[in-house]
């Protein structure tokens, strides 16, 4: 008798997610699991044509943030029209519980600009929460170090902990790893509870972790350039307690104290949150340099600790502007000054003398530790035409072709504060982030190098301040995987099958140890991707940043079609996958 299946994809080209060559053949879907592949012979309730189509495995974005927004956007269309099924939310530390205390809470729903009235105290509550609610694409937990430590010690966490604190931090990390969670994230910036962690607080926990053979996965400390604190207590963003040596070394060493803290807690699976060059060079130089960066951070921080036998993946966004998006050039303004006369002298040089003092970054970019911020942002829209499509770096340039200190120092200052006297409405974007720029492709290129965005779960038609944190909406939410595609293949000379298994099989299975996803094998998951790859491309545009990737066809999760050839079904067929 002919077999019966649910869903039949069929003459399509196969690309399994193992990196093994890809090949003709059928799929077919019963039960929201792959039933056969190749040579099918029956019939199914929805058939679609694979001719001229690539097939592969659902994407798995291995550093999310949409767990934070998954509750008011539980259709995550920004991730499925990009082909990704299942995101790894938990990242940076962040997390949505436990909750224990309720001005910790607060604090974090107004950071990340969240709108949600908490129905749950526990991790196993929350995901409970959003299992109720329905969601499209598939979640996979991780715990919050941040979250668990600011749950215990609530905003009194500028300390090392006590005994007492770290039991119970030890405690609420258990009952992460029971309810589900894969293991336990990090994150150490400035102004966070993190930051203030002790290595022996983390090595402790980390060890729990590593009794349940799950993954700790740090944002590391200083990933970004920072500015010494000059007193007990201030705590903010950008503003870190510790050495000023670490405002040059402070990047290495963090890196260095992930493998460590890896090493002293038995050999627990790192994974390291969007790994930037441990080296840093702050002026413009050659791409010849950036490769040698790019190699030496691997040789250090990935080989090194491989070849000892440690385990170590890690991720990079996928993007060379990171998560950049269109912003209103004053938001990125301390509030204080954003009422100010540009035109007076006065104004600008409050202006000089508040980026000069080293306690203030605008937006992810630190204008002292980088004296070249201004070839970071772009100006997007102006009153003065002249000023758009051009960095302010272009710009500052141009007045001082031969005078390339003051240019960086004086000009780059005098073009912002121009820019803004002629249109207070003036926007701009990070088009360069050099926590990636000149590296990326290099570190993509490492067999344990995975793709990822980094970002919220959005609408398919993002609101204002629909955006992750305070950065806005950016194109990467929406494209970054097809643009990786894309990218990986026809510049970088990475073939399509080791390309695909990059946001596949390997996050699935080797980062983090599941059996059945991330493959197109019989008894998997039927997460699937059916893609017009020769035509697939990313439009990557500020100032759209919703428009939809091309050639992304079909997008099938657990066996249910999400997207449909540009339209949603409005499926919730996602599922939380919890690890057993």
């Amino acid at each position: 008798m002919s077999a019966r299946y649910d869903l039949l994809i069929r003459n399509t080209t196969i690309v399994d997610g193992t990196g093994q060559a890809s090949y003709r053949g059928s799929v077919a879907v019963s039960g929201g699991r792959i039933a056969a592949l190749g040579e099918v012979e029956g019939s199914a309730a929805l058939q679609i044509d694979g001719a001229g189509l690539t097939t592969c495995p659902g994407f798995v974005d291995a550093h999310s943030h949409a767990d934070l927004s998954i509750l008011q956007v539980p259709g995550a269309e920004n991730l499925l029209m990009q082909g990704i099924t299942t995101f790894v939310g938990g990242n940076c530390g962040i997390a949505l519980a436990p909750i224990r205390d309720d001005s910790y809470f607060a604090a974090t729903l107004k950071a990340w600009n969240l709108n949600l009235r908490a129905f749950w105290a526990s991790f196993a509550e929350f995901l409970q929460e959003v299992e109720s609610a329905g969601l499209a694409p598939n979640y996979l937990p991780l715990a919050g170090h941040n979250a668990i430590r600011g749950a215990v010690m609530g905003s009194d966490y500028q300390r090392s902990c006590r005994p007492e604190e770290l039991a119970a931090m030890k405690e609420l990390l258990r009952e992460c790893l029971e309810a589900g969670c894969f293991g336990l994230s990090a994150g150490f910036d400035a102004g966070t509870p993190g930051h203030y962690a002790q290595m022996s607080e983390v090595v402790e926990l980390a060890r729990l972790v590593k009794e349940r053979d799950g993954v700790f996965a740090p944002h590391t400390r200083h990933h970004q350039n920072q500015w010494p604190a000059s007193r007990a207590g201030e705590n903010a963003y950008g503003i870190y307690s510790g050495p000023k040596g670490e405002i040059l070394t402070g990047r290495y060493h963090g890196l260095l104290e992930a493998v460590e803290i890896s090493r002293l807690a038995g050999g627990v699976r790192l994974h390291i949150a969007h790994l930037t060059p441990a080296y840093l060079i702050p002026q413009p130089h050659p791409e010849y340099l950036d490769e040698a960066l790019a190699r030496a951070t691997l040789e250090a921080l990935i080989d090194a600790p491989l070849a000892e036998g440690l385990e170590v993946s890690f991720n990079v966004v996928c993007s060379p502007h990171s998560i950049g998006a269109e912003l209103p050039i004053i938001d990125s303004l301390p509030e204080e000054l954003r009422g100010l006369d540009w035109k007076r002298r006065a104004s600008r040089n409050l202006l000089r003398r508040r980026l000069d003092s080293g306690k203030v970054k605008l937006g992810m970019i630190h204008p002292v530790t980088d004296p070249y911020w201004s070839e970071c942002y772009r100006v997007l829209r102006c009153a003065r035409r002249e000023y758009e499509g051009k960095t302010l770096w272009e710009l500052a340039r141009g007045r001082e072709p031969d005078h390339t200190a003051k240019a960086v120092y004086e000009d780059s200052v005098e073009v912002l504060c121009d820019i803004l006297s002629s249109d207070p409405a003036a926007t701009w974007a990070l088009c360069k982030d050099k926590r990636e720029w000149g590296t990326m492709q290099h570190f993509l290129r490492h067999p344990r190098g995975i793709p990822i965005t980094d970002v919220h779960a959005l609408p398919a038609n993002p609101g204002p301040g629909a955006g992750i944190f305070n950065y806005g909406v950016s194109p990467t939410a929406y494209g970054a995987f097809a643009w990786f595609l894309r990218t990986a293949v026809s510049q970088w000379r990475i073939p399509l099958e080791q390309a695909v298994r990059k946001i596949t099989a390997f996050p699935a299975r080797e980062v983090f140890g599941l059996s059945d996803r991330g493959v197109l094998e019989p008894g998997a998951w039927a997460d699937l991707v059916v893609m017009d790859f020769p035509n697939l491309s990313a439009p990557d545009d500020f100032r759209n940043p919703s428009l939809p990737p091309r050639g992304i066809e079909y997008v099938l999760v657990n066996g249910v079609l999400a997207y449909d050839r540009g339209r949603f079904t409005g499926s919730r067929s996602g599922q939380i996958v919890r690890r057993r």
